[in-house]
């Protein structure tokens, strides 16, 4: 159950940090080039901070890599 709500949670809060354009954009350009393969988180990470123009590491790491879940922005 924490893997599925921390997902979606994560998502939410990119949307959120980013706007809804660049996060739209993220969500095209990603089915477009993976559609029929593989991607990893690091691709994942690497389009969003593409579609956002801002380094994300510092949000994925609150949000993917730590026990404690963040606010939400």
């Amino acid at each position: 159950d924490s893997v599925y709500n921390r997902g979606a949670l994560t998502l939410h809060a990119l949307r959120l940090r980013i706007g809804d354009e660049a996060f739209f954009q993220l969500l095209r350009t990603y089915y477009a080039r993976y559609r029929n393969g593989n991607a990893t988180t690091a691709d994942f990470i690497n389009l969003a901070e593409e579609a956002s123009g801002d380094e994300l590491d510092a949000f994925f790491d609150a949000w993917l890599y730590t026990e404690t879940l963040p606010p939400l922005p």
